[in-house]
């Protein structure tokens, strides 16, 4: 009766009565399997993000220790993990998650969006060496899809456009790793235009660091032949859909 009364208020979003009747049932039999993961989505329902209080915070870590009692139990409830991926985020316990999915991989080595979600987080966290080498893992477990390729690219265009480092080699290596893995991309995908946008602006991104003139204009003419084949392979793809709206009509 009482896990009955606690999902009618969970439906409403009564968070605090649905609590409260979990709560309950929990006392007068904690073997239902369902209990822990249930009471830690109602104290996420309570959770107020960027709220500072000690109560809101007592809410977050009470939250956190019941789903993670339940996913001891239930690994594979992704909709579990989500959500408690989803509070540390909101908490702004961004290397709790990291340290979840660590944990994780450790024994689900291959789990793609595991290794995906850890190179994202250590992005948000602004550790982009450390996001870097997840994103080689991404390349190493998806070897064979081209998007995997061309994000690491990307990553790095980012790096030396928005937030370069002072060190020149530094920053030619960036370049140089963010290059081989788009033209990899563009290898398993010979149509990538957006691979090879990133790949021409990388070749931009080098140039001026280039102290011989001959070299730095073989680099332009580089990028420049790049940018051109990607804009014919959107003419193209533009003219085969065009072509094709008008044999349906």
């Amino acid at each position: 009766m009482e896990i009955r009364d606690a999902n009618d208020a969970y439906t409403r979003e009564e968070w605090a009565t649905a609590l409260q009747h979990y709560r309950k049932a929990e006392e007068l039999d904690n073997s239902f399997p369902e209990l822990d993961r249930m009471i830690g989505y109602s104290l996420i329902g309570l959770y107020v993000p960027e709220d500072k209080s000690a109560a809101n915070v007592k809410n977050a870590d009470a939250a956190v220790v019941k789903l993670r009692q339940y996913l001891a139990k239930q690994p594979e409830d992704r909709i579990a993990r989500e959500a408690l991926i989803n509070l540390y985020l909101n908490a702004d316990r961004i290397t709790d998650a990291i340290g979840y999915f660590q944990e994780w991989i450790k024994t689900h080595p291959n789990d793609l969006e595991a290794v995906r979600s850890v190179a994202t987080l250590y992005a948000k966290q602004g550790d982009f060496n450390q996001s870097l080498n997840w994103y080689a893992k991404i390349t190493m477990l998806d070897a064979k899809n081209p998007e995997a390729f061309y994000t690491y690219g990307v990553v790095c265009y980012e790096k030396v456009a928005k937030n370069p480092p002072a060190d020149i080699g530094e920053r030619l290596a960036i370049i140089e790793k963010g290059k081989v893995a788009l033209q990899r991309a563009i290898q398993l995908k010979a149509d990538y235009f957006e691979a090879m946008v990133y790949y021409s602006l990388l070749f931009r991104q080098q140039a001026p660091l280039e102290t011989d003139p001959v070299k730095q204009q073989q680099l332009v003419a580089e990028a420049n032949r790049i940018r051109d084949e990607a804009i014919a392979i959107v003419r193209k793809k533009k003219a085969e859909a065009t072509a094709a709206a008008g044999k349906q009509g």
